[in-house]
């Protein structure tokens, strides 16, 4: 599996072999498709924000989200803020030092009208960092990594229990270092609830958390019986349990996204496994670890990788992303019953203005679905998208 960076670096040398310009001006901010699809904003880099891996959160009526780049400088990345109509505002640009983070590449967590959030990097050791912004801007650093036990690397979305922050930390914990779920407050002491051993209990955490009945569940993306990740639950005093370990075939491999409770059921993504070649899949697992597999993606027109891309549930049906796949291979939004079986690509991204890889999830509001891409676009920087329903 590539690292981040490669990721990032892969997508900077495809921009520029398209001949692309980060600093193109703008198309209007509202640009309507036929199909319900309207682009809300195209992302410039530079002091303005830039390539979005986070799905948006909504406080107030206003959208709030990250991008891993933009904000100027060397582009350490900005938190943001959007209306429904596009009107586009940079909050706050990171400066990898010591005292804010660097690179936010999970999406945000309103709490008593105040936004908290996770950089994978920079803080005082590097490791990253848990911030907190308020809506005029005003950041203030929660807490540094050390990059030891206490953990490294946070990037998931922070979950908010009774004021009470949890998370998880790509790695770090107990030597060699295999990850962590934490808990820090909003004063910023932090704990470790869990160290992951790369045994049957799972290694490296990507994903946020969710509560059922006062248990943490989560996944990790790689570890357990097979290697190929896990679904697993905590307790908030730390007693660990894998629910399902993948097996890296026709069940899913490599759960990199956050699961989505539906009356006791856990629903979620894998970034491969399934079909013969392994393009994703979209499963379902009990509490108990009855696990059932919804769909397996082709990689033609139905998509092909949910990545970071959870799921969200609207009306009984099941909404997310496919960051490539499609009919242009720029990645996919997709509908899916509880039931499987029946998967239906609501859009096919493009790869122009329109945006190109929604690696985040999505998220809804007053009967629309919201999410972004993590290039397209006017200026390939990223985009904000909607989709009425």
């Amino acid at each position: 599996m590539r690292s981040i960076a490669a990721i990032v670096s892969s997508a900077f040398l495809a921009s520029c072999a398209r001949g692309t310009n980060p600093y193109a001006p703008l198309a209007p901010s509202v640009v309507q498709h036929a199909t319900g699809y309207a682009l809300l904003y195209s992302f410039k880099s530079g002091e303005d924000a830039g390539y979005p891996y986070a799905s948006l959160t909504p406080l107030n009526g206003t959208l709030y989200g990250t991008t891993y780049g933009g904000g100027g400088g060397y582009e350490w990345g900005t938190v943001f803020k959007i209306s429904t109509t596009g009107e586009e505002h940079v909050l706050y640009r990171f400066k990898a030092g010591t005292k804010d983070g660097a690179h936010p590449f999970a999406g945000l967590v309103a709490v008593n009208g105040t936004l908290y959030g996770t950089t994978y990097q920079g803080g005082a050791n590097g490791a990253g960092t848990v911030f907190s912004v308020n809506a005029s801007g005003v950041e203030h650093l929660l807490y540094s990594f050390k990059g030891g036990k206490d953990g490294q690397y946070p990037y998931s979305r922070l979950l908010d229990v009774n004021g009470t922050l949890y998370g998880t930390a790509y790695q770090g914990g107990v030597s060699p270092g295999w990850g962590v779920v934490f808990k820090v407050s909003t004063a910023g002491d932090e704990h470790v609830i869990y160290s992951f051993k790369a045994g049957n209990d799972g290694a490296h955490p990507y994903a946020g958390l969710i509560a059922v009945k006062g248990m943490l569940y989560g996944t990790t993306y790689q570890g357990g019986a097979s290697g190929a990740g896990t679904v697993f639950r905590v307790s908030p005093s730390g007693d660990e349990r894998v629910i399902y370990s993948f097996k890296g075939a026709s069940d899913g491999q490599y759960p990199y996204a956050r699961l989505l409770d539906v009356k006791g059921t856990l629903y979620g993504t894998t970034y491969s496994g399934g079909a013969a070649l392994g393009w994703g899949v979209i499963f379902k697992v009990s509490t108990s670890g009855k696990e059932d597999v919804l769909y397996r993606f082709k990689a033609n027109a139905d998509g092909a990788h949910p990545y970071y891309a959870g799921l969200i549930e609207q009306n009984g049906t099941l909404y997310g992303t496919t960051y490539q796949g499609g009919a242009k291979g720029a990645g996919t939004l997709f509908s899916e019953k509880p039931s499987g079986g029946n998967d239906h690509v609501i859009y096919s991204f493009k790869a122009g203005t329109d945006g190109q890889y929604p690696y985040a999830g999505l998220i809804a509001l007053d009967g629309a679905v919201y999410g972004t891409t993590y290039q397209g676009g006017a200026s390939n920087a990223g985009t904000v998208f909607k989709l009425s329903l």
